[in-house]
C-alpha cells in the first residue's frame, strides 16, 4: 500500500499523521468491510459507471458515481487485501484510462458545453474522477494513473478560471449553488500539486479561493471569517432559493484545508477551525449528522441544507435531515481537521458518526446506504438522487457511504514523532513507526468499555502511546506493566500518555466509564418539538425498538439525573440496556442496531415525548 504517499510540495507537516501501513480490522468491523466489499464493489458493474464518460451520456452528476466507487474501494482492498476486489478495481481502472482523450478530456458533457455542462455538474464528476484515481494511486502506485490526473487537470485548468485569461470563472459553473459544487473541485487539484508542484494546479486553487470565494453570491470563507453562520451563507433573503447546501460546503472546506497545507497560509487554517466550531455548535445532530429541508433554508437539494440541525433536531416541521452524504463528509472534515490540529474533538465526532448516523444508514447486506436515517421512523425512505446501474439502484449516498468507512482507515491510529496515538478504539492490528499492537475491545455485556492493547513488537527507544479519552467517558482507569509511566491527563483532559520502553508482549488496558445520560431536546424554532429527550451510552445513542418494545410511543417522564443501566443481550443488537424510567422497565437497543429489519418490524424511536 503506498500509504506513505507524501506531498512534496506542501509546506505543512500535520499535527497528526496517518500511519504508513494500513490497519487490520477484525470483529464486526471487519464484517462490515467484507459485506460492502461483497455486497456492493462485487456487485455494481464499473464498467457502466466507465459508460457514463464513454458515451458521453450527459445526466446530471452521474459522472460522480466511479470515482466515489473507485475512492472507497481501493482503501477497502488497502485494508482488506480482498484478491477479488482488487480485480474489480485494477479492471475498472483499465477501463477508465481508455476513455481519456489524448488532450487529457474525461468528461461526460459534449465539448460545447463544457466546463459546465448541459446541467451543470461537469467539473463536479471530473473531481470525482480525480479522488478516484488519487486513492488508486495511494494504494498502487501506478504513475500511468498520476499522468492521467495530470492531464485531467491540464485540461481542466485550460477551460476554467479568470475571464481575463479567456477561460471561464469556477462561479459561473454548477446546478444550484453558485459555484459551490464545482468549486470542490478545490481538493484533488491541491493533492495533485502536493504530488507534482505543477504551478497551474495551485493557480486554479486560488482563483478558487481568493480571487472567487467559491461562491458567485459571496466569498464563503470570507463569510466564516467574519463570524457568520454556516446555514446563512450563500444566502439572499429567499429562503427557497437558498444555497447553504452542507455536503457541497463542507467538500469546499475540505479542500481548503489542502490549500493551506500548500501555500501556509494561516488565514486557511484558522477558516477551516472556525467552521468546524461552527458546524458543532450549530449543525451536527445526536446521530453525527445534520442539514434538513426546515425551518430556514428552503431551497435545492431538499433535506440537504444547513438549517440549524443541532437546535432543530425534534422539530416536527422537518421530514428530511440527515443524508448519508452530509455525515461521509462531516466525518472527512473532521478527520482533516484532526490531522491539522489534533483536536480531539475531531476523533469525538468520528466515533458518534461511525456509531451511529453511518452504520444505522448500512443496510444488512451491505448493498444499500439509506439516504435520509431518521431519529424515529423506520429505514430506507425517501431517496433524493439514483440512478439504475445494470441491475442495481445506486444513490449519491450508496456510492459514498464507504467513504466514511474507509477513512477508519487513517483515523483509528496516528503517529506523531516519537508518539503513536490511539484514536478510535476499533478492534485489530495496527503497525507504526514506533509500535506495532492489536487492540481487543471486551464484549459489549458490560458497564464499562474495557480495551486491551498488546503489543506485538516495538522499537527499542523510549516512546510514548497516547491513548484518547472520549468525551463521553465518566472516568477511567489504565493498567500497564511497571516500565511504563502513565502520566497525568493532558492539559485538555483528553489524552492519558504512557511513556517507556515497550516490550514485545506488553498489555495495557484501559478502562472507560460509561452511563445513560439525559439529553433535553434542545428548543429550536418550534415549540411542540420542545417536550422530548433522548439517551445516549458511551457514543450510541440508544433506541426504543418495536421488537423488543411494544410500547415504543409511550410518554415517560423527563428524568432528572443519569439513569441505571441493567446490561443484557439482544438477538442482531450490538449493546442492549434496560433501564427505569418512571417506575416502567424500558429496554433499549443502540441506534445502528434499532430498524435492523428496514420495515415496519422494527420501528424504532430515539427521541421520546415527555411530560
Amino acid at each position: 500500500m503506498v500509504n506513505d504517499m507524501t506531498y512534496p510540495y506542501y509546506q505543512i507537516r500535520d499535527a497528526l499523521c496517518p500511519t504508513k501501513t494500513a490497519p487490520r480490522f477484525s470483529g464486526a468491523l471487519a464484517s462490515h468491510f467484507d459485506r460492502i466489499t461483497r455486497g456492493l464493489f462485487c456487485q455494481i458493474d464499473f464498467s457502466k459507471t466507465v459508460d457514463m464518460f464513454r458515451n458521453t451520456l450527459d445526466l446530471f452528476a452521474a459522472g460522480e458515481f466511479w470515482g466515489k466507487l473507485m475512492r472507497a474501494a481501493c482503501i477497502f482492498y488497502a485494508l482488506t487485501e480482498d484478491e477479488t476486489l482488487k480485480d474489480v478495481i485494477c479492471a475498472s481502472m483499465e477501463d477508465m484510462l481508455t476513455v481519456q482523450s489524448p488532450d487529457g478530456e474525461i468528461s461526460c458533457t459534449p465539448r460545447a458545453s463544457q466546463p459546465n455542462g448541459t446541467h451543470g455538474s461537469d467539473l463536479w464528476e471530473r473531481k470525482y474522477v480525480l479522488l478516484g484515481m488519487e486513492a488508486y494511486y495511494r494504494v498502487f502506485g501506478d504513475d500511468r494513473v498520476l499522468n492521467a490526473m495530470c492531464r485531467l487537470a491540464d485540461y481542466t485548468c485550460a477551460q476554467v478560471g479568470s475571464r481575463d485569461e479567456g477561460k471561464t470563472p469556477i462561479t459561473e459553473t454548477g446546478w444550484a449553488f453558485c459555484g459551490i459544487e464545482s468549486s470542490s473541485i478545490l481538493e484533488p487539484m491541491v493533492r495533485l500539486y502536493g504530488l507534482t508542484g505543477k504551478a497551474q494546479y495551485l493557480a486554479l486553487a486560488r482563483h478558487i479561493v481568493e480571487e472567487t470565494g467559491a461562491c458567485k453570491r459571496e466569498n464563503i470563507f470570507d463569510a466564516i471569517l467574519s463570524g457568520r453562520s454556516p446555514y446563512t451563507v450563500g444566502g439572499n433573503g429567499n429562503p427557497r432559493e437558498s444555497i447553504a447546501k452542507a455536503y457541497e460546503m463542507m467538500s469546499c472546506f475540505e479542500g481548503l484545508c489542502e490549500y493551506y497545507r500548500a501555500t501556509g497560509d494561516s488565514r486557511w487554517r484558522d477558516c477551516a477551525c472556525r467552521f468546524f466550531d461552527a458546524l458543532l455548535e450549530e449543525e451536527i445532530t445526536l446521530l453525527g449528522s445534520g442539514g434538513a429541508d426546515a425551518p430556514y433554508n428552503l431551497g435545492p437539494g431538499t433535506g440537504e441544507q444547513w438549517n440549524r440541525t443541532k437546535y432543530e433536531q425534534t422539530n416536527p416541521d422537518i421530514n428530511l435531515s440527515q443524508e448519508t452524504c452530509v455525515t461521509i463528509t462531516w466525518m472527512k472534515l473532521c478527520l482533516q481537521m484532526l490531522r491539522l490540529t489534533g483536536d480531539l474533538r475531531c476523533a469525538d465526532e468520528i466515533e458518534r458518526s461511525l456509531e451511529n448516523a453511518l452504520l444505522g444508514a448500512l443496510r444488512p447486506d451491505g448493498a444499500y446506504f439509506d439516504y435520509f436515517p431518521t431519529f424515529n421512523g423506520q429505514r430506507g425512505g425517501k431517496v433524493n438522487f439514483t440512478y439504475n446501474i445494470g441491475d442495481m439502484p445506486l444513490s449519491c449516498c450508496t456510492a459514498n457511504g464507504p467513504a466514511g468507512l474507509a477513512a477508519l482507515c487513517d483515523a483509528a491510529v496516528m503517529q506523531s514523532h516519537d508518539t503513536t496515538a490511539v484514536l478510535l478504539y476499533l478492534p485489530g492490528e495496527y503497525r507504526t513507526e514506533h509500535l506495532h499492537f492489536t487492540v481487543t475491545v471486551c464484549k459489549d455485556i458490560q458497564i464499562e468499555r474495557r480495551i486491551v492493547i498488546t503489543v506485538l513488537d516495538a522499537a527499542e527507544e523510549e516512546q510514548s502511546l497516547s491513548l484518547r479519552i472520549p468525551a463521553w467517558a465518566c472516568g477511567h482507569s489504565v493498567s500497564a506493566p511497571d516500565s511504563i509511566t502513565t502520566q497525568p491527563l493532558s492539559a485538555d483532559h483528553r489524552a492519558l500518555i504512557l511513556r517507556g520502553m515497550f516490550s514485545a508482549g506488553d498489555t495495557i488496558t484501559l478502562s472507560l466509564g460509561r452511563r445513560l445520560s439525559v439529553i433535553a431536546a434542545p428548543h429550536g424554532s418550534n415549540r411542540t418539538g420542545d417536550n422530548f429527550f433522548a439517551l445516549t451510552f458511551g457514543a450510541s445513542v440508544m433506541c426504543r425498538d418495536l421488537r423488543f418494545d411494544a410500547d415504543i410511543d409511550g410518554i415517560l417522564p423527563l428524568p432528572d439525573k443519569d439513569l441505571p443501566v441493567s446490561m443484557c443481550s439482544l438477538p442482531d443488537v450490538t449493546t442492549a440496556l434496560r433501564t427505569v424510567i418512571g417506575g416502567r422497565e424500558i429496554t433499549l437497543v443502540d441506534y445502528a442496531s434499532a430498524g435492523a429489519t428496514w420495515d415496519e418490524r422494527s420501528s424504532y424511536r430515539s427521541w421520546f415525548p415527555c411530560k
